[in-house]
């Protein structure tokens, strides 16, 4: 037995309406259409739904306890419609983001809470890895947000959207010698047990960049995937890292951090599909209108 949803929705009117005729005018139906709908609703069934009394209806004992499954069709098409109503503007849905890992951990949560209490109807699944990851995976997300150097190989159905400028700095004990220096040249760590982090990260392609450029060797101590594990590690003595400048204003007087000499910059960038959702699109401009103060432009 296979029963019709537009046939429940009729016998939904006719109980409240109590006639044929009102149920076929709140359906916008004739009344031979409505007749026919509950005719073969109650074929399909092979109970009789009501009776005729007067000039209206009565319930039979099977139809008062149908009633109650027509009602909640008809209240999940109603949510449905309002679901619906809510993607064409933007104010339902889901937003899936790719991030990388200094993002989601610095600029994200805040951001997301203020969207959130704006958007309360969106919902927003957060992914991290690194910048490489992110961009290999794209197509399984709305949105992506890396760090510089960006990848060459980002897809071309996504269009790059500058979100403004990070600062990688070196990140030590507060009682490191180097601590002393308002910025240390890069110069002076080519001999320092430095931590690194793993391949395809923002942070470190950066960092090697510069290195390569001035003509020096890191002296690479240990690889770590992940920042929070590049900071416990310092934590623990096993050498320096570097990280992105917003990270390490979480770390309480336990780590400082100093820019590097010469300073490195790089982009973060918000990639979106040329065709986003509706959602999407509303988050992709309000992350780009509500830019990290401690972001430059």
């Amino acid at each position: 037995m296979r029963l019709q949803a537009e046939h429940l929705l009729t016998f939904a009117e006719l109980v409240r309406r109590g006639s044929v005729g009102a149920a076929a005018a709140a359906r916008h139906l004739t009344q031979p259409a409505a007749s026919n709908q509950l005719r073969q609703l109650q074929q399909a069934l092979g109970e009789a739904l009501y009776r005729r009394a007067g000039r209206g209806v009565a319930l039979t004992a099977a139809g008062e306890a149908f009633y109650v499954h027509a009602l909640r069709v008809e209240q999940a098409l109603r949510a449905a419609e309002a679901f619906a109503e809510g993607l064409q503007g933007g104010e339902a849905g889901l937003v899936r983001i790719a991030a990388s890992q200094t993002i989601a951990g610095s600029l994200l949560p805040a951001f997301l809470a203020a969207f959130q209490s704006r958007h309360a109807g969106i919902e927003v699944h957060v992914d991290t890895s690194n910048s490489r990851q992110v961009v290999a995976n794209l197509h399984a997300y709305d949105i992506g947000l890396v760090e510089s150097p960006l990848p060459r190989d980002v897809p071309v159905d996504y269009r790059a959207v500058p979100l403004g400028r990070d600062e990688v700095v070196l990140v030590m004990p507060r009682g490191h010698a180097l601590a002393a220096l308002d910025t240390v040249p890069l110069r002076l760590l080519a001999d320092v047990p430095l931590i690194w982090r793993e391949p395809g990260s923002g942070t470190s392609e950066v960092v090697e960049q510069a290195f390569r450029q001035a003509g020096l060797t890191p002296n690479r101590r240990l690889a770590l995937g992940g920042v929070a594990a590049v900071l416990e590690a310092e934590r623990q003595g096993l050498g320096l890292g570097f990280a992105s400048r917003l990270t390490p204003r979480r770390e309480g007087a336990l780590l400082v951090s100093r820019p590097l000499g010469p300073r490195l910059l790089r982009p973060f960038t918000t990639l979106v599909p040329v065709q986003p959702t509706a959602a999407a699109r509303i988050l992709a401009a309000e992350l780009d209108a509500g830019r990290d103060p401690l972001l430059e432009r």
